[in-house]
Parts: structure tokens; sequence; C-alpha cells
């Protein structure tokens, strides 16, 4: 490895140790920090105020008072946005119960609880479940609330609903996208993924209802594989799933968590995730019950990945969905050949776009109002939505973005990554 990617790999692994303090409570005022290379990949990996978290509780921790300062304000900032949008949140499952909808939070506040300051994590979104026989009155209830919902597709597994003061909420309906579950999962079954009770949290801001713990931890490990192979990793799902798991261990099954990581192929990707968090982050092996007692030799190249496309693979966007694609691939022609692929494809991008290209009145008067006032011209623009919307999206059809044809590609992104995948053991029938 270059002396330069050397240098970043040592900034990753300080950084590593800074939140992971941040998110523990953790004195570590001996760490030496260079704080020009630590603070711009902290702030591309959207942890500025677990950052902030570790100065607190650190008080020998080395820093310049202006850059102190700067980050306890952001942290100040971004916690008390958090703690209002929590509320909010807080509220509307309230409401859903009393409007007889059960919905569970997934990841998010049934992650938060597991750091020391849980309204320093930052949260993109609200995750909720609800029974799809629940889906439609949980639907009509938001949009009553002034949300924007954007309807699933026949292939989605939740709809995104958005909103000025509640941010963006997904609504799901299953854990797991239907490609997910029928290729990537296909020799594992719902129950082995789902089996526990759910359970209830309270804290200071309300009671929900969540996932068991066993059943949680091998969700938020499944979530991140799935943005592992189909972007890239995020500093803090790495963290979200040591502290989960350290912090329940003893509510976990971990001989079932690893009997599933092991028949998915994923034991050794999680090996590799915990065992950083192990070497940089402070955590102990016992922290993880179960896990290998071997220190993989792909450990640091997860880290080298997660460097080189940043925050979720923004930084190879298009380069990393064609990799997560090919992966697809491989995983399908198990059992199935080229020709059955390609069709099985292309028959799931057309489900895929169904609800978008024939949506309903209601959806089609809200994105023409025209139609809204003039009832007569809808047929004629629910004509000219059906055939422009194709021609809108076929980028997204063309062989080579979600239809992969050859593992030869000429990309070297896409080959180092599926070489990643091989030695992690990922691609092993």
């Amino acid at each position: 490895m270059a002396d330069m990617n050397q240098t970043d790999l040592k900034t990753m692994q300080t950084l590593i140790r800074l939140v992971s303090a941040g998110a523990r409570k953790e004195d570590i005022s001996g760490l030496s920090v260079d704080w020009n290379t630590v603070l711009p990949l902290a702030a591309e990996q959207h942890v500025v105020p677990l950052v902030a978290c570790a100065l607190l509780d650190s008080p020998g921790l080395e820093c310049p008072e202006q850059l102190r300062e700067y980050l306890l304000n952001a942290m100040r900032a971004e916690s008390s946005t958090n703690l209002i949008r929590r509320q909010r949140i807080m509220h509307l499952l309230q409401e859903m119960k009393v409007a007889g909808i059960d919905a569970k939070v997934i990841k998010g506040y049934a992650v938060s609880g597991c750091y020391a300051y849980p309204e320093c994590r930052r949260s993109v979104d609200t995750d909720l479940l609800v029974d799809v026989s629940q889906e439609k009155a949980a639907i009509d209830l938001l949009e009553s609330k002034d949300f924007r919902v954007s309807i699933r597709g026949a292939t989605s597994h939740h709809s995104v609903c958005q909103h000025k003061k509640y941010g963006m909420l997904e609504l799901h309906v299953a854990l797991y996208a239907e490609l997910i579950r029928e290729i990537w999962f296909g020799n594992v079954t719902e129950n082995e993924l789902v089996r526990e009770e759910f359970v209830e949290v309270t804290d200071e801001n309300g009671t929900f209802a969540t996932l068991g713990y066993t059943d949680h931890l091998i969700f938020l490990t499944l979530h991140m594989i799935k943005h592992f192979i189909l972007e890239g990793l995020t500093l803090r799902m790495m963290l979200d799933l040591a502290l989960f798991f350290s912090k329940n261990k003893d509510s976990i099954d971990a001989g079932r968590y690893w009997k599933v990581m092991e028949k998915l192929h994923y034991d050794q990707l999680i090996n590799c995730v915990l065992r950083n968090m192990i070497s940089h982050g402070g955590f102990e092996q016992s922290d993880f019950p179960g896990i290998s007692s071997d220190v993989p030799a792909q450990k640091s190249a997860i880290l080298e990945d997660l460097l080189q496309g940043g925050y979720m693979g923004v930084k190879e966007k298009e380069a990393r969905h064609k990799s997560g694609m090919q992966y697809n691939r491989q995983m399908i022609l198990r059992e199935k050949s080229q020709g059955q692929y390609a069709l099985f494809m292309v028959l799931w991008k057309f489900r895929s776009g169904l609800n978008a290209m024939f949506p309903s009145v209601h959806k089609l008067c809200k994105k023409y109002p025209c139609v809204e006032k003039n009832k007569w011209l809808l047929p004629f623009v629910w004509t000219y939505h059906a055939v422009s919307f194709p021609i809108k999206n076929r980028h997204k059809m063309v062989p080579g973005r979600d239809i992969q044809w050859d593992v030869s590609t000429g990309d070297n992104v896409v080959q180092k990554r599926m070489k990643l995948f091989e030695t992690l053991g990922m691609l092993d029938k």
C-alpha cells in the first residue's frame, strides 16, 4: 500500500477510536489526534457530534480551543434537532396506536439507546414496520398529516414519506426487499431471520415496540451488508452493530446469529467489521460472543474500501452499483442460466416501475394539478404519463446498469470489489 494510503488508514483508525469513545463515554485523553486529517474524515462520515462527545469525556485530549468550541457547538445543534424530531416521532407513534396501527420501530431510535448520548447519533430517517394489512391505513394517516408519500413499487418493501418537520420516514411492510429475500437469502428461511417476540423499549421520550434482540442484530447486520454490497459501508453502521451486539450480548442468541451469517457466507465480513472495532475502537472480544478467534487477513481491506468509496460509496456511486448488480448476477447464476437471469431481471425491473408507471388517480392529481381542476383531462394525462415514464427512465433499463452480462468488466472499481467479495467468501456456493 502507498504511504498516502497508510496515512489515510491511520486517520480512519483514529476516527474509529474517537467515535467509539464518544459513543461509550470513555476517557481517551492520551490519544494523539491529527485534527487536520481526522476532522474532514469525520465530516465525510457524518460523525462530528460523536467526536465532540469524545472531547466531553476526555478532558486531557489535546485539541485547539477554537476547534473544540466548533465541535461542541455542532454537537449541541445536532442534538437539539434530533431531540425535537424524536419527540415528534414518538407522538406520531402514539397517534398511530390510537388509530389501531401497530407500528414497530426498527434501526434508528431502537439502536440509539445503545449510545451514551442517544441524541448525538445522527439519524437520516425513521424506519417503521407495519403489517401489510395496515399499510393503507398508515399511509392515509401520514398523508392526513401532510406527509408526501411515494408508494412502494411491487418489488419494494417500503414506502418513502417526507415531511418538513418529521423528516424522512420509511414505512416498511417487510424487513428485506424482494430481490434480497429471494436471491441473496435463498438458502435461509424467513423463520431463521425473524422468530422472536417483539420487545418494548421505554425511555424519557416514551415507549415503542421493536424487534427481539437477536432478530434485530440479524437485521442490523444484513442491512449493513446490503449497503456494503450495493454502495459501501459507513462508520456509523459499523458502530451501530458493535454497540448493539455488545450492549445486548446477554439477551442475544449468539449461536443462532453466527449460524445464519455462516449460511449466508457473510461471517468473514462481519468478523472483519467487529475485529476493526476491537483493534481500533476499544471493544473487547468478549463483547461479541461467538466471534472467531482468528483475525481475518481482509480486516484492513474493509477500511480501505470504506475510505476509497467514502460515505455509502458516494465517491464511486455508479461503479459500486454495478459491482452490486454483478454480485446479484453471480448469486442468480448459481441456479439459473444467463438467459434466465436476464429474463428474471427484466421482469423485476418492469414490476419495480409498475406503481410509478400507473399511479392512482389521487397520485396523478398530485403530480399533474391540472387534472384536479379538469377531470376530463384524466385519460389523456394518464396515457401521457404511462407512455412517457419508460422513455424518461430508459437509462435504468439498459444492460450494464442493473442487468449485467459479463463479469470481465473493464471497470477497475468493479473488478476490485468483486475480488473483495470473493476473498471474503461471499460468493462461495
